[in-house]
């Protein structure tokens, strides 16, 4: 017999056992390690105010694997609105408030008591809403005089920022023709007058959709010259005249 077969048929020391068994205890995690892992997981996206969304999060061997969520570092709790579905997390309505912030998926075993997570993810929520035409200067209506400037605002607000568009009396205003102040979302009439009368009111639209002003604003200036036509056509008091012969 070789000098080779006898050193293998040699019995192992009591060191080379505990070593041999810590390198198969290693294999073993190795392998549990690298059975679990995400093959699919949460990724930030655009999202529509009040429309369904999901964020994925899948594990490549799901047997006994239990699945939870994060939202900005509190625990998700099921509800109509947003739950589990496996290891999904659903949204029948996006809020633009509930749910803005960072997700994170969670993933554990419960044989092993082994546990990962995803990285965060969040909605570019995008939204519109409607509001009404207001007055913003002068303050009030009763200051409104003929040549008075006039100033408009439209509250229509949204993500991305919305564009306006003026109309009065059902008819499109031009930016060309009347000034209009789209970062401000304001008309102006410089020198407001009777030509000026009438119903105005905004619309605006966005990814999100499209809306008109939910409240319009009617602009009724009397002329200057109707208060003193008025008083002009009235009649002169009699006075007693006294003649002289």
């Amino acid at each position: 017999m070789g000098l080779w077969t006898r050193r293998r048929e040699r019995k192992l020391t009591n060191a080379e056992r505990v070593f041999l068994a810590f390198t198969l205890i290693a294999e073993v995690i190795l392998v549990q390690a690298a059975s679990f892992s995400f093959t699919k997981e949460p990724k930030s996206q655009d999202a529509l105010h009040g429309r369904s969304a999901m964020l994925r999060c899948e594990v490549n061997d799901p047997r006994g694997v239990v699945y939870s969520w994060n939202h900005n570092g509190e625990t998700v709790t099921n509800s109509e609105r947003r739950f589990l579905e496996g290891g999904n997390l659903k949204f029948t309505a996006i809020d633009r408030t509930l749910d803005s912030g960072n997700f994170q998926c969670f993933a554990s075993k419960n044989s092993t008591g082994e546990e990962s997570h995803t990285g965060e993810a969040s909605f570019n929520i995008k939204w519109l809403e409607s509001g009404p035409v207001s007055l913003k200067s002068p303050e009030t209506e009763a200051e409104i005089q003929s040549s008075t400037q006039v100033v408009l605002r439209c509250n229509i607000d949204g993500h991305p920022r919305p564009t306006n568009r003026w109309h009065k009396d059902g008819t499109l205003l031009s930016e060309k023709s009347h000034k209009i102040n789209n970062k401000d979302r304001t008309l102006t009439l410089p020198s407001a007058s009777p030509d000026d009368n009438g119903v105005y009111y905004c619309c605006a639209k966005n990814a999100a959709g499209h809306v008109c002003s939910n409240d319009n604003f009617t602009l009724n200036i009397i002329g200057v010259c109707a208060s003193l036509c008025v008083r002009g056509s009235q009649k002169l008091p009699k006075k007693n005249i006294l003649l002289t012969y």
